[in-house]
């Protein structure tokens, strides 16, 4: 059922509750609940230009994106008015995006700002290792310690840095480096209580589970045997849960807790995806070729897939359908 990727699409990303999904798109951008499956937003070219990222910020109504024609500008889109609320400039172009409710991780070629929101002022500043993906992860309870990963200037390690500690304008306090993989790191991600994290190498063979509060090794968890490139890694919101897939076209199901063991795997599509849970029972896996599929499993690791749809089609009336342009109304502009 998998098909050729759509060059429509430019981005796909999850909410921090993994309840809603955005969609990138050289002619817009879209919003989707995951379950029921429904477009909540629709932005045309007209509104919004080519979208090369987009970060909710849980379910309000800010969404962060940044356009292909201006990739160094930041901008904060007020879905309920349909207009801008704020903008930030930077020197270099963006790469990633990773916010809670508070905060926002801007990615850059050598560096990450985390600014604050919704007023976008800049609250830490972190160096960073030039790398050919943008890492970058962000702890997003509320409650939580507020743990930033990013890569470290050694091969295969993270710096681990509390940002609810940063000093504005400034450098954090120190950052700690935990040494994770031999080889260079491809994909990382944080719970969203930031007490766990996370890692694949290039190899792919393996994910590694970390403690972030002792920086101790929890759980190695066996992908496969063949190397493998893994596009995501997620956890559930408590942290008992941890899944993942990769170009090998499978999706590998864990606890996060006790033996780490194994609870399941899945086929699934071998084009670059994202991977979610919508509940302790329930996988989602949102796919570049437009497709998006619901797993079930059981404690007893049965697992199947019981919804398949394509929530993107190419051909798509609407996407022809321009709404009214929205008012670009920016209250601050902010050169970084």
């Amino acid at each position: 059922m998998a098909r050729r990727r759509s060059s429509f699409i430019t981005h796909l990303g999850f909410s921090q509750d993994q309840g809603c999904f955005t969609c990138c798109l050289t002619s817009g951008l879209r919003v989707y609940n995951v379950d029921p499956l429904v477009e909540k937003s629709h932005y045309s070219k007209e509104e919004v230009g080519e979208v090369t990222l987009c970060e909710m910020v849980f379910r309000t109504n800010w969404l962060l994106l940044v356009r292909a024609r201006r990739p160094c500008c930041l901008l904060l889109l007020d879905d309920r008015r349909r207009g801008y609320a704020a903008e930030v400039l930077f020197k270099s172009p963006i790469r990633a995006l990773r916010a809670r409710k508070d905060k926002v991780a801007v990615v850059l070629p050598s560096s990450i700002q985390v600014l604050s929101l919704p007023n976008l002022q800049r609250v830490a500043l972190l160096r960073t290792p030039a790398t050919p993906r943008p890492l970058c992860a962000l702890a997003t309870d509320h409650n939580a310690v507020q743990i930033l990963a990013a890569p470290a200037h050694r091969k295969g390690s993270l710096q681990l840095l509390d940002v609810s500690r940063a000093v504005k304008g400034a450098h954090s306090s120190s950052p700690a480096v935990v040494s994770c993989h031999q080889s260079e790191l491809v994909c990382v991600s944080v719970a969203a209580t930031g007490s766990k994290l996370a890692t694949a190498s290039r190899r792919g063979t393996i994910i590694r589970l970390w403690d972030t509060v002792t920086k101790q090794l929890l759980h190695e968890l066996r992908r496969g045997s063949d190397h493998a490139e893994v596009y995501c890694i997620s956890f559930n919101p408590d942290a008992s849960l941890v899944c993942c897939v990769s170009d090998k076209g499978t999706l590998h199901v864990w606890a996060a807790r006790g033996t780490g063991r194994h609870v399941c795997s899945a086929a699934a599509p071998p084009h670059r995806s994202l991977c979610s849970f919508s509940d302790d029972r329930t996988a989602i896996v949102v796919c570049e070729d437009g497709t998006f599929h619901k797993f079930s499993f059981s404690a007893e690791g049965n697992c199947h897939r019981n919804e398949f749809e394509y929530f993107l089609q190419p051909l798509d009336a609407r996407w022809k359908a321009s709404a009214k342009v929205c008012r670009r109304c920016p209250r601050s502009a902010i050169s970084r």
